[in-house]
């Protein structure tokens, strides 16, 4: 007979140990094929909350826009003053970090 099969003759806890490897890979493989599942469901749903917040986000920032259209056109010469001065701080800025 072989050396291995006048071992795990002589100590039946080798067959335990493997049959208990066998079922521990047969485990790792269905855990492993959930985790994968389990990845794409979650994708797709934050796929789809990153949608609704892309579009909710969207509609803020054209509702956001019109509000400051409107307010150009009822007071353009302040809507003017504010943009120099923005451009002015702006300039200030830049050149302070060179």
């Amino acid at each position: 007979m072989s050396k291995s099969k006048s071992k795990s003759q002589n100590y039946p806890e080798i067959d335990e140990i493997r049959e208990d490897l066998d079922s521990l890979k047969g485990n790792v493989v269905e855990l492993t094929k959930h985790i994968k599942k389990d990845g794409v469901d979650h994708a797709e749903e934050a796929k789809a909350l990153a949608k609704k917040r892309f579009a909710s986000a969207k509609l803020r920032g054209q509702q956001e826009v019109k509000k400051l259209e409107n307010q150009v056109r009822e007071k353009p010469a302040q809507s003017m003053a504010v943009a120099f001065a923005g451009g002015v701080l702006a300039s200030m800025l830049i050149r302070g970090r060179r």
